[in-house]
């Protein structure tokens, strides 16, 4: 086994170690055993960051890729099926070697941040735990080679979201947060199983190798549409774990979890798992496929920042943030930006780490309060957090200098050059939406960053009815006391809080990915990601015999992955050979070169267009909320159904609630009566009936069939009564009887002859 693999396992098992420990003995530790949870995972980030720098750096291969699986179920010759077996592995590659580091860094730095943040709750130490196994569900999802491994980490990210965002039962709005996410994450996950079970249906195999290899080989029976319809069942995964429309709606709620489980969850596990996936399943998407893709990712940056600008909960501005943020990433895999896609994946987790632990810092020193409108003046009391928060800020909007500005305005190059390609029309939508949500992301950070840390604070207007920081008063350790909190003022938070946000700051400035702060392109990320061809170039093909055509160039990868060893595998493929070569980069798909150099050539375009909207809407929010040209409440009400539209969020709790969720109620009381009067009905009926002939069954039996024998009885009875008397044994009688019966003859001879 090759040690990057042997590490690697090491690195998965070390956060299942710490929920293992933590969940059973942490009454027992120290401090309920929330060093064995850093510590845990400080050597699993340590592991990880050897990983990277052996990869990335010492190798610095775009094709690198080492890998090992065994046979994990074998069920034999199975009838009607033929050999069954279900392996497992491990596979490293240039993109796992990346998560791997962004994942351990971020949960090491929500441990740290915990221990203070978390700091006197009841349920300390099994929150500590819950993290371990979060952490290690993601890290499957990561390091797994194979659809249905992926799927068995996927549904156990489900679970570990579930325990979290559920973290304070004791709160309605925390249980039921955590049973929206829970079924909505269902939904998307039945689609995602139904597209593996088409593939697996075809190539009797769950392995990436395997599918890719079958695929190039022509070996896909069923129909182009199919091959389409498996690559958007599979998308259904991201939609839901990543929150895309119209599966979105959990993750606003999820708010309700502790606020460091929002930055893990937003940041490096949950949501990157969805678009994770689509960056590992890209090679089998069609055209089609990817189509939707990109105009869901589209819509869902759209919606989700015109639902962002109107929001007062600090929390919540940042859930919207960061669902509008998802759509730009799957947006970029959708247009086949893919480099730029999973660049902007690494860059936003650590800037909406930042945002997230820094909102934290506020609630915290703010007295649990989340509420923007009673806030203002921070700046003065905590330095610290508003440098680290106005960068990160800086980096989701998308300055130039900082990591947000490459990875965002790659996509939006990638999205103009396809639309380029695609021949115009309504293909220009979605550079469109991405232009004006970039915008309107300006304008909701800068209103943020202005309502939080400038003007004079605002806690003395806040009404005496509103109670909104008593519904997250559990939400800080604060609630349980601390050193660093004082009953009257704000105060900046502690070292173990502070230094996270320190850290993920510096990782969102630009020198971190690429010297030049204007080409992400020409950094180590770029370059070491590369856009891996795609299985079907055309949207056009009919036959997927056709797949294996010369037409129709193919990724063949050469990784030949036994059981028990590994090897590195170098991509090796006649149909690349054929391929184009724009920008370094070689495609073995004609139409991926001619989006690829479409591309390049509107990188600057897009650069001037996302600064423009950017100062746009930056001045937006100078206007309305520094300089005051523009009254915030009277423009509310002048647009209020506008607004009003916005601040509840399309309405889209409220229409699901009228269609699937009443829906399903009706429908559930239209089954339950018809179960009742129908079917029960039917079977009470059958019941009565069955009941009734019994009761007539039984009095035919007792007063006919019974009638009748006991009848028999009583007659034969009688009868031997009676014939009883005749035998006497006594031969007087006999000879009594016998001049009788020759008298009555005689009589009756006698009437006869006279009548």
């Amino acid at each position: 086994m090759h040690s990057l693999i042997q590490l690697s396992i090491v690195v998965l098992l070390l956060p299942l170690l710490s929920f293992v420990i933590l969940i059973f003995f942490n009454r027992r530790l120290p401090r309920r055993g929330d060093f064995v949870g850093v510590g845990i995972l400080g050597t699993a980030f340590a592991i990880s960051a050897y990983i990277f720098w052996t990869v990335i750096v010492q190798t610095y291969d775009p094709a690198f890729r080492v890998a090992w699986n065994f046979t994990w179920i074998d069920l034999g010759n199975v009838p009607g099926v033929g050999p069954l077996q279900i392996k497992m592995g491990v596979v490293i590659d240039n993109l796992t070697a990346i998560m791997l580091a962004m994942v351990n860094l971020i949960s090491l730095l929500v441990h740290l941040y915990s221990t203070g943040y978390m700091a006197g709750d009841k349920n300390y130490g099994r929150y500590f735990a819950y993290l371990g196994i979060f952490t290690f569900s993601m890290l499957g999802i990561v390091l797994s080679d194979n659809l249905f491994s992926i799927y068995i980490f996927w549904e156990l990210v489900g679970l570990s979201s579930y325990l979290l965002i559920g973290f304070f039962f004791e709160k309605d709005s925390a249980a039921n947060a955590q049973k929206k996410a829970f079924l909505a994450n269902r939904v998307g996950d039945i689609g995602m199983w139904l597209g593996i079970l088409i593939l697996y249906s075809q190539f009797h195999t769950f392995g990436f190798s395997e599918i890719y290899a079958n695929l190039a080989a022509g070996k896909f029976t069923l129909s182009n549409a199919w091959l389409t319809a498996s690559g958007i069942l599979l998308f259904m995964g991201c939609v839901g774990k990543s929150a895309q429309f119209p599966l979105h709606i959990w993750l606003p709620d999820a708010m309700e979890g502790p606020t460091p489980v929002s930055a893990l969850i937003h940041a490096a596990t949950m949501v990157a798992a969805g678009v994770y996936f689509v960056a590992r399943i890209f090679v089998l998407l069609t055209p089609d496929a990817l189509h939707v893709i990109a105009f869901v990712g589209a819509f869902t940056a759209f919606m989700a920042a015109t639902i962002a600008i109107t929001q007062n909960d600090i929390k919540r501005v940042l859930a919207y943030s960061t669902v509008s943020q998802l759509g730009y990433m799957v947006l970029g895999l959708g247009v086949g930006a893919y480099s730029a896609a999973l660049f902007h994946l690494v860059t936003h987790a650590f800037f909406k780490a930042c945002l997230f632990l820094g909102s934290g810092a506020i609630i915290h020193a703010m007295h649990h309060e989340q509420d923007m409108r009673w806030m203002g003046g921070l700046r003065k009391h905590m330095p610290w957090t508003f440098a680290t928060f106005t960068l990160a800020t800086l980096a989701l909007a998308g300055l130039p200098l900082t990591s947000g500005f490459m990875s965002k305005d790659a996509i939006l190059a990638g999205a103009l050059g396809f639309a380029t390609v695609e021949g115009g029309g309504i293909y220009y939508l979605i550079p469109v939406l991405g232009f004006f949500s970039a915008m309107l992301t300006a304008f909701y950070m800068g209103r943020q960053i202005w309502l939080v840390f400038f003007g004079e604070s605002r806690t003395h207007l806040k009404p005496a009815d509103d109670h909104h920081a008593d519904h997250h008063a559990h939400d800080s350790h604060a609630a349980h006391g601390d050193e660093h909190h004082e009953e009257h003022g704000v105060h900046e938070v502690s070292w173990n809080m502070r230094a996270p946000l320190v850290i993920l700051a510096t990782l969102s400035v630009f020198f971190v990915y690429s010297p030049d702060p204007l080409d992400g392109a020409k950094g180590w990320f770029m370059h070491m990601i590369q856009t891996p061809a795609t299985v079907v170039g055309s949207a056009s093909l009919e036959k997927p015999a056709a797949l294996a055509t010369a037409q129709q160039p193919l990724l063949a990868e050469a990784a030949v992955v036994g059981a028990g060893h590994a090897e590195k595998d170098v991509p090796e493929s006649a149909a690349a050979e054929k391929g184009e070569e724009k920008g370094g980069h070689t495609f073995a798909d004609p139409r991926q070169a001619e989006i690829a150099h479409a591309t390049h050539g509107a990188h600057y375009t897009a650069i001037y267009i996302s600064s423009i909207m950017v100062v746009l809407g930056i001045s937006m929010a100078l206007i309305v909320f520094v300089f005051k040209i523009i009254d915030p409440d009277k423009t509310a009400e002048a647009i209020r159904p506008l607004y009003l539209f916005s601040l509840n969020k399309w309405y889209w709790d409220e229409i699901y609630d009228a269609t699937f969720i009443r829906g399903s109620v009706i429908l559930s009381k239209v089954l339950s009566w018809f179960d009742t009067n129908i079917v029960d009905g039917l079977v009470n009926g059958v019941a009565v009936t069955v009941r009734k002939f019994a009761f007539a069954n039984a009095g035919f039996d007792k007063y006919v069939v019974d009638g009748m024998v006991n009848f028999t009885a009583f007659s034969v009875n009688t009868t031997g009564a009676v014939l009883r008397k005749l035998q006497t044994g006594k031969v007087q009688t006999y000879v009594v009887m016998l001049i009788i019966a020759v008298f009555g003859y005689f009589v009756y001879y006698v009437t006869k002859l006279v009548y």
